[in-house]
């Protein structure tokens, strides 16, 4: 494949991976929907079933139409999109996204397999990405790692390695995930308290293996069971982490948003929004739709996702737009046939802040 850019790192960027970045943000604004969380709309379902009064347990079907009814909701907003296969390879999928937003397919599978009682987590794939590669533009992966696990973390080494081989061959971009793990028997605020070594540990190994770097911050608080918020890391620290982060990792950085709320998800981009290509955010945006006044049968659960969740994505877009980095920033060379394909002087856009019910 010919080469049309170059990491510092040597790793080239294929043409046909080129490509697929500039048509979908040809300004350098990557901002990503994450919509992948399979457990997570279990339990989100969940809640709704509890809300509307329908006594039975959610099911995949009901996360296929979930995802099926959010994407057509998006109406081009986020320029990418993070989709799981029950959604990706349904009929018609692509169409109700539209083609304005790159779909990326998630690759790995929910369920890890578990090492050492629990302490090692091995990432294992849902679907084979020569199998998927027609119905995507591009892949993730999600490795979760407790930089303590030797063997969980060579491993997880190992196998992120060959996915990343996989996908260059097939000319898709990869945006590779990780989070740390919480450990058996330790409580969040526990696993919190460990972020800022963990993450930039995480990114120094894993960082290099795929053409985007998915990761989390440090967090400023977490709310525990009773309610009561407490405080776990500073701005500064979560300045800090994010600081050494690019510098070590050789890829556009983008920020999940890891269960916190909105609120919390919007301070932290706001610190890091500089360091960072973009947001690839998925529940803090959307969360609370299951479960508003307004949502009372499936179709308005659809109307309450767009009036919370895209506002807020607009707002973070805004941001992005005016203050990330563009998506190639972490290139050392870019060919002439690349070039023409940006816009390194497109201007920013509008953004929203609220949500819109109509009144």
């Amino acid at each position: 494949m010919t080469q049309w850019a170059q990491f510092e790192d040597g790793t080239g960027v294929s043409e046909e991976v080129f490509r697929v970045l500039a048509r979908f943000a040809p300004g350098g604004t990557l901002d990503v929907f994450a919509s992948d969380q399979h457990s997570s709309y279990l339990r989100l379902f969940g809640s709704y079933l509890q809300h509307v009064g329908e006594e039975r347990e959610a099911t995949d079907d009901d996360v296929r139409d979930i995802c099926r009814r959010f994407a057509r909701a998006l109406g081009g907003v986020p320029s990418a999109a993070l989709f799981n296969h029950l959604a990706y390879l349904s009929p018609g999928f692509r169409e109700l996204l539209g083609d304005k937003t790159m779909l990326i397919g998630r690759l790995e599978d929910t369920n890890t397999v578990e090492i050492d009682g629990g302490r090692g987590q091995l990432a294992q794939l849902a679907v084979q990405p020569e199998e998927v590669a027609e119905r995507v533009d591009g892949f993730k992966t999600l490795v979760k790692l407790d930089p303590d696990h030797e063997e969980s973390w060579q491993r997880n080494l190992e196998w992120l390695q060959g996915v990343f081989e996989t996908c260059c061959e097939l000319g898709k971009p990869l945006f590779n995930e990780t989070l740390i793990a919480q450990r058996p028997a330790e409580s969040k605020a526990e696993m919190a308290r460990r972020l800022p070594d963990g993450v930039v540990r995480m990114a120094e190994d894993f960082g290099p293996l795929g053409h985007f770097y998915k990761t989390q911050v440090p967090v400023l608080w977490i709310e525990n069971k009773d309610g009561a918020i407490e405080r776990i890391s500073s701005p500064d620290e979560v300045r800090s982490a994010a600081v050494t982060m690019y510098s070590i990792v050789d890829r556009p950085m983008l920020l999940l948003s890891a269960a916190v709320d909105f609120e919390q998800y919007a301070a932290q981009y706001a610190l890091v929004s500089d360091l960072f290509a973009g947001p690839m955010c998925g529940r803090a945006y959307f969360k609370e739709a299951f479960t508003v006044p307004e949502t009372a049968d499936l179709d308005s659960l659809e109307r309450s996702f767009a009036c919370i969740a895209l506002p807020r994505m607009r707002q973070i877009k805004g941001l992005a737009e005016k203050v990330s980095k563009p998506w190639w920033h972490k290139f050392s060379a870019l060919t002439d046939e690349a070039r023409q394909l940006i816009e390194p002087d497109a201007k920013p856009m509008g953004s929203g802040v609220s949500a819109d019910y109509g009144y």
